[in-house]
């Protein structure tokens, strides 16, 4: 048959044929058989291109001194091998190095440590493989396995040889999938991308070196978390854009870079310049691009609406004040706050279209994403600005999916509730979504608490906050005391018992001693307020009138108003796993009194802000509510709350429905 026969060459020696992929790049013309058809050859990725092309991402036909494609671009044709110089392994190590620390002890050292950098090799090898149209699809967060690892030999006088292991091979079904293109017909084979879940079912999602213990990356999450993730859905390009930055914050978090960096004074309009000059940039620019009038609805909306909740807890109101200034010479940030107006805007209309919050969302990721190396204030304010984004538009039961980057990078950064000016504002921001998810979910907060004010204990935490004598942080002090009945509850496994889940014996505490002195330290917050967190007015419920049958409870404030809200909701909590047996000497409020004065807060303040922390409150409080009179006002504040603020409330209002039953 022609074509099927082997050549043979003068030795008789028949010519291997070459596998797929073997071998470089054929040249034009190359491989061509006996029969004149060319030989099916797969196409293999080369790292021999100019440095130009390879940064572009473009093919390069190798041609020097200068190739093709830079002719035709006209620009300037670079050759040369492409380092890549991480920080951490640069010669100049910071004194936390291990083998800073190893040599500390003596002058001479007669054994030798090893450092395995293997997977950073790894990490560095897909981000440059892999073209900029998949890599946002790829969390390169998942677990992955290393199956065959040879060690190279060693040779030294020193005393830490720093050394990738290879070659390795990657357990592919380990890796969070890709959205790959599918043939849809024979003459445009790659015409569409067939989306694909993001994460592999089954597999954990904690990366296997986690240097700053980072354990609550990506944690189990329920069915419905993955399936109804409001926008986020697999597939959607909201979901791959929050993939990607989630990815970089917490490659930035875990990188080994010794400090943060302050904000600095000057625009950085320039830098972000020097990204725009692809392609994708371009249209992302394009896309992002708003009329005057539209930009001033947006920032109307923002400072008018948006910025009172999260500034709720913050008399020096931060959101608003300080962030726009901010924001004038961070593009980043800009994009991020028009971007959450957007959003708020369609959530409350109920909009269908969600192509201008989408746009603005993508080109702030992006210019995000280039400027988190530099670990800066305005950088943070813009993980939490797109943080309450999300939180706005995600499934409730995901958000600590979405939170978790930006508790990565608070605590890389090392802050806390007491580090004063802008940055302690963003860190309490971040601490009220970090309990109200740990409240849905039942699980600790992504911060652990003994990091919120960095006292020794939870007393001289609470002196702390009580040193800066202001209301606010008054307030912020009964978030702190939520947090902290939530890691009880957690450590005496008593919500693992309920939701079926086993708890770390190595966590159990004394848990009589440690209710009694949480909850001893939880009412000496309500017997001791200062009179700006105290009601203004209480009218008492008479009973009677079915269409108010709960009391009124106004309040002059935020902190006040959800202040008040969160000490009802952990008393409640509290009561609720009161230890057996245990006597107090003096007695309680009832659980209903607490439940009572939950509802009554949502019902008689209409602080947007307040009522977006309240959806949680309401639920745990509406379970103890049995006349429908009750059951009425509590659909209906939360039917008040959504339609008004567009915060998502219907999912809890069904399940306090489920729950009532026939009641």
């Amino acid at each position: 048959m022609a074509g099927a026969a082997a050549t043979t060459t003068t030795a008789g020696k028949v010519p291997e044929t070459p596998r797929e992929g073997d071998g470089d790049t054929p040249d034009a013309g190359a491989g061509v058989e006996p029969d004149g058809k060319l030989a099916s050859v797969g196409k293999k990725r080369t790292r021999t291109g100019c440095l130009n092309c390879r940064r572009k991402r473009r093919k390069c036909d190798e041609k020097k001194p200068t190739c093709e494609g830079c002719i035709s671009r006209q620009e300037a044709c670079e050759w040369g091998v492409k380092l890549s110089f991480r920080p951490e392994n640069a010669q100049s190590m910071s004194e936390e190095h291990p083998s800073m620390r190893l040599a500390a002890g003596s002058v001479r050292c007669s054994t030798y440590q090893i450092v395995d950098v293997t997977l950073e090799v790894i990490r560095d090898y897909i981000e440059e493989a892999v073209p900029d149209d998949i890599f946002p699809r790829i969390d390169p967060t998942v677990s992955r396995s290393v199956k065959s690892v040879q060690e190279a030999p060693v040779t030294t006088t020193g005393h830490t040889v720093v050394q990738a292991a290879t070659p390795a091979t990657f357990d592919t079904a380990s890796y969070a999938t890709v959205s790959m293109p599918t043939p849809t017909s024979a003459s445009d084979p790659m015409s569409a991308p067939t989306p694909v879940p993001l994460f592999a079912p089954g597999v954990p999602t904690t990366a296997v070196t986690d240097p700053m213990g980072l354990s609550f990356l990506s944690p189990q999450m329920s069915s419905d978390a993955t399936s109804d993730d409001g926008i986020f859905l697999p597939g959607s390009q909201y979901l791959e854009l929050h993939a990607q930055l989630r990815n970089r914050i917490i490659d930035t978090a875990r990188s080994t870079v010794p400090s943060r960096l302050g904000t600095p004074d000057v625009d950085d309009t320039q830098i972000h310049q020097r990204f725009d000059e692809t392609d994708y940039d371009n249209e992302s620019r394009r896309l992002a691009a708003l009329s005057p009038e539209q930009e001033y609805i947006l920032w109307q909306n923002y400072i008018g609406e948006v910025a009172g909740w999260i500034d709720k807890f913050d008399i020096n109101r931060h959101f608003e004040l300080v962030l726009p200034v901010l924001a004038k010479s961070h593009s980043h940030l800009k994009y991020a706050i028009l971007a959450l107006s957007a959003r708020q805007i369609e959530r409350k209309e109920q909009a269908l279209d969600y192509s201008c919050s989408l746009a603005l969302y993508q080109h702030a990721v992006h210019l995000l994403s280039a400027a988190l190396h530099r670990r800066t204030t305005a950088v943070l304010a813009s993980c939490i600005v797109l943080a309450v984004l999300e939180m706005l538009s995600c499934s409730p039961k995901a958000w600590r999916r979405h939170l978790d980057g930006c508790a990565a990078l608070i605590q890389a950064l090392g802050l806390s509730g007491a580090c004063g000016g802008l940055e302690q504002a963003l860190f309490w921001v971040f601490a009220r979504m970090d309990v109200c998810g740990g409240l849905i979910s039942s699980e600790r907060t992504l911060i652990p608490m003994h990091k919120w004010m960095l006292g020794s204990d939870i007393l001289l935490d609470i002196a702390m906050m009580e040193a800066q004598d202001t209301f606010d942080m008054y307030a912020n002090s009964v978030v702190y005391l939520l947090g902290r009945v939530i890691d009880l509850l957690c450590s005496a496994g008593k919500w693992e018992q309920r939701h079926h889940r086993r708890s770390d014996l190595r966590d159990m505490v004394d848990y009589p001693t440690e209710w009694s002195q949480l909850f001893e330290l939880v009412e000496a917050w309500y017997q001791n307020r200062p009179e700006e967190v105290k009601a203004l007015l209480t009218i008492p419920s008479d009973g009677q009138d079915p269409s108010r049958p709960f009391p009124t409870l106004l309040y002059g404030n935020g902190p006040a108003t959800s202040g008040n809200q969160m000490y009802h909701t952990a008393a409640l909590l509290m009561l609720k796993y009161r230890p057996a047996h245990l006597h107090l000497a003096k007695k309680p409020r009832s659980m209903l009194w607490h439940a009572r004065q939950i509802c009554a807060i949502s019902i008689s303040n209409a602080h947007h802000g307040c009522w977006t922390n309240s959806t949680q409150p309401l639920w745990i409080a509406g379970q103890h509510m049995s006349h429908p009179s009750e059951h009425k006002a509590i659909l209906e504040i939360y039917e008040r709350i959504e339609r008004e603020t567009g915060w998502a409330t219907a999912w809890r209002a069904d399940n306090l429905r489920t729950f009532w039953g026939e009641l």
